[in-house]
């Protein structure tokens, strides 16, 4: 059986041989016509055999995606454990005074903490104190409408998306 791209050049073959044929020979036209209910029927088959490839495909998603959570709430929960493991020697560096502990591998320090600002009324803090950011970005739907609408906008065009497939 024919691939679907070969499919599809003969098909548009066919079609650019009845274009550009008279009216005149019936008989060829008969035969084009035939042959395009053939390949369609061929292509119709192929679509779908493709469309089952693919609903398979979706299926062996499903467990891929399951196993990917369980794997990421197994990472969360071992990155909780190490966090937890470090706040419990901190602390007990801490309460025993410890500040360095040398080990063949590797030392541990338990170093003072930073001093950082904490908000606790954003309303009551002075101007000078306030960050302003602004955005400035193009405006993808009205540059559409107006694109659309014929309106030449310089530094923009329309282009069309590649089609897409929706099975019901």
């Amino acid at each position: 059986m024919a691939r679907l791209y070969e499919i599809s050049g003969q098909y548009a073959d066919l079609q650019k041989i009845a274009e550009s044929s008279d009216d005149q020979d019936a008989d060829m036209m008969e035969a084009i016509t035939n042959s395009l209910g053939d390949i369609t029927e061929c292509f119709n088959e192929k679509a779908e055999a493709l469309m089952h490839v693919v609903r398979n495909m979706e299926a062996e998603t499903g467990p891929i995606e399951k196993e990917i959570a369980r794997l990421q709430d197994r990472k969360r929960a071992i990155n909780n454990r190490q966090d937890s493991l470090r706040d419990y020697l901190r602390d007990n560096m801490e309460r025993t005074g410890v500040k360095k502990i040398s080990c063949p591998l590797f030392t541990i320090t338990c170093a003072a903490g930073r001093e950082v600002s904490i908000i606790n009324n954003e309303d009551l803090i002075p101007d000078d104190y306030m960050a302003v950011t602004t955005s400035i970005k193009p405006d993808k739907a009205a540059l559409t409408k107006a694109l659309k609408s014929g309106i030449e906008v310089p530094g923009a065009y329309l282009e069309r998306t590649k089609s897409s497939i929706r099975i019901k």
